[in-house]
């Protein structure tokens, strides 16, 4: 039988929930990643994905400026990353520097791959979609990525609890 609750009541059955890491190129020619739970595939032809963000975020301002970005999902080893790319603004500091986090270029964009993610998606965007506080950005999937060793990707376990699962590729 269910009972009535508030939303925020709710929110700990959702768990665990993936986290993704969104990477787009500033004007000054840095690249701004910001951790993002609010990631999902919309379409398999072609491939696409959308990715959630709020007004306030320095992420929405760059998004709508660019037509590119990179989803990655962050492996297990990448806690530290997404703790601290999800709670400190690019508008005040080079993220990706200030972790020494190690990247790569993209192979179809003007953009950065995670090299410790379990996997990239180079984006360009199609498209937006106003939803409330926060805009849908949708993108087609150019080029996909995954990590030589298969690394387990992290996700958020409970309210600031993170860890792995492993992935069942062939």
């Amino acid at each position: 039988m269910q009972i009535p609750c508030s939303y925020r009541d709710t929110r700990p059955v959702r768990y665990p929930e993936p986290v993704h890491i969104v990477l787009v190129k500033s004007q000054d020619g840095s690249f701004n990643p910001m951790s993002a739970a609010w990631v999902m595939f919309t379409s398999i032809e072609p491939t696409m994905l959308a990715v959630s963000i709020g007004f306030e975020r320095y992420t929405y301002t760059l998004l709508k400026q660019q037509s590119e970005f990179v989803i990655s999902i962050p492996s297990e080893k990448m806690l530290a990353e997404v703790e601290f790319f999800g709670s400190n603004s690019g508008r005040e500091i080079d993220k990706l520097k200030e972790l020494g986090t190690l990247t790569q270029p993209a192979t179809v964009i003007d953009g950065l791959l995670l090299s410790e993610a379990s996997a990239n998606y180079e984006c360009r965007v199609t498209g937006s979609f106003r939803t409330g506080d926060h805009l849908i950005f949708a993108g087609e999937v150019l080029a996909s990525h995954i990590h030589q060793q298969k690394l387990p990707r992290l996700y958020i376990l409970g309210p600031g609890v993170f860890g792995g699962i492993k992935p069942e590729i062939g």
